[in-house]
Order: C-alpha cells, then structure tokens, then sequence
C-alpha cells in the first residue's frame, strides 16, 4: 500500500511543477476556447503541493 501512497504523492508533486513551470514561463492554456487563467495555477499547484507533500508524509508511517 505505501508504493501506491508514494506514487501518488510523486505524481502530483510533479503536477505542481508542471503548474509552476507555466506560472514561471507564463504560457496561455485554452481548453475548448476557453483560456484558463494564471490565478488557476496558482490554487492548483497550491493544492497539488500540499497533497503531494501530505502523501508521502503519510507513506513514511
């Protein structure tokens, strides 16, 4: 079970990268015409951090 905990955690450790690489670059996402704004990056890799963190905190019991 604390392989998949850890996986987890990797995986959206590195989806708050990926949202920090595009704050830092400032590219613009559209999704079906729609542009997603700079501030949803910013709540996304917030929360993908902290549940990242929070995973592997938990694998490590």
């Amino acid at each position: 079970m604390k392989f998949f905990t850890t996986l987890a955690g990797i995986l959206f450790l590195a989806g708050a990268a990926v949202h920090a690489y595009r704050l830092y670059a400032g590219f613009a996402i559209t999704v079906n015409g729609f542009s997603v704004p700079v501030t949803w990056s910013w709540a996304a890799a917030g929360i993908a951090l902290v549940m990242g963190l929070g995973l592997l905190a938990e694998a490590r019991r």
